[in-house]
């Protein structure tokens, strides 16, 4: 039996409004990277295996979308964690960044998932190594 690759569905560019909520926030940094590593160390202990889910573009290896996915489909600890933690997470973002910022990360997704060219107002001059380790 072949192993089918499982696709993320990204419905925002989480990646694209953590970039400019980094810019904008000093302290949202802070905020976020315990909650990163966390998920990425939980993913580690568990042994769950992220190569199971579809990379569509370069500029999503190792996006956290994919440790996150993973933690939600097998860890009913961490949708019970995420559950409480995630609308906060949310909230603060939402003030960070703006609703054209956030319209724009949408499209983004949207343009992956589909297979198209990255959208104008990409940054692609974003050094790729340095950006996956955000």
């Amino acid at each position: 039996m072949q192993n089918i690759p499982i696709r993320n569905q990204c419905k925002t560019c989480t990646r694209r409004l953590i970039e400019i909520a980094y810019k904008k926030s000093f302290w949202f940094k802070f905020f976020r990277e315990p909650l990163k590593y966390l998920m990425r160390l939980w993913v580690w202990i568990c042994r769950y295996d992220l190569k199971s889910y579809e990379i569509l573009n370069e500029n999503c290896l190792n996006c956290n979308r994919f440790y996150k996915n993973s933690l939600k489909d097998k860890s009913k600890l961490f949708i019970f964690v995420n559950d409480l933690i995630n609308p906060l997470f949310d909230k603060w973002l939402e003030r960070i960044v703006f609703k054209d910022e956030i319209i724009k990360a949408k499209e983004h997704a949207e343009s992956i998932l589909k297979n198209n060219e990255i959208p104008k107002g990409w940054n692609l001059k974003n050094d790729i190594n340095n950006w996956n380790k955000i």
